[in-house]
């Protein structure tokens, strides 16, 4: 509960009007963690942790480190559940919390606690993978490719409205229907290791599939 009052994920849920949360913690051994939140019956986040050793392949070389491995986060405020529906991401049934910030803090304590060396998310939708980005890239370029296509040919359209017609099966990459996959984000503590992994030569990867990618939304 400390690490969750000293990063600002408590204080800025009560501000939302939950004051008596509980806090239950379960796992299967030393190395699972799961964390939920909950008011009144109602799950107001839900976090899935493990520690792991990852392997990475970097220009011929392999080498594990341990990182903190993000299963699942799950943010709800259900005190707006009367809110229209058409304003909700997909995978909601109520609208988020607000609070990536303060639980992007919470995670950056946890690895610097645990003495990981960075940590690893699958995000399970687009809109997942947008607020991710700011501190996270994907590990290969072709997922790095494709989530910079989805910003520049969507330019004009909300995030929500990207998820949206992605998670419904409604965008093309020239005429074959693009489906999004959960693909590793990386985010690592040794800013060294970083721009060794993102290098010129990953970003000319990168710039070499953009350029053969694009994307439209389907008639209907």
């Amino acid at each position: 509960m400390e690490l969750l009052e000293i990063t600002g994920v408590l204080p800025e849920i009560r501000k939302k009007g939950y004051q008596k949360v509980q806090l239950e913690i379960s796992g299967m051994g030393q190395d699972f963690q799961r964390l939920v939140l909950i008011f009144d019956k109602e799950i107001l986040l839900h976090l899935r942790l493990s520690i792991q050793e990852y392997r990475l392949e970097i220009n011929d070389y392999y080498f594990k480190e341990k990182y903190l491995i993000i299963n699942w986060l799950q943010t709800r405020h259900p005190k707006y559940q009367s809110m229209d529906k058409n304003r909700l991401y997909p995978g909601q049934d109520v609208p988020g919390l607000g609070i990536f910030h303060q639980i992007s803090d919470f995670i950056g304590f946890l690895i610097l606690s645990l003495r990981l060396n960075g940590a690893v998310i699958r995000p399970e939708y687009f809109h997942d993978a947008v607020l991710f980005s700011k501190k996270f890239r994907f590990l290969t370029p072709e997922a790095q490719a494709l989530f910079f296509a989805l910003r520049r040919d969507f330019k004009n359209e909300s995030i929500r409205g990207i998820s949206t017609y992605l998670h419904s099966g409604k965008v093309r990459n020239h005429k074959d229907v693009l489906e999004w996959k959960a693909v590793e984000m990386i985010l690592f503590l040794e800013k060294t290791l970083n721009s060794f992994v993102f290098n010129k030569k990953f970003d000319k990867k990168v710039s070499k599939i953009l350029d053969t990618i694009k994307l439209s939304v389907a008639e209907t």
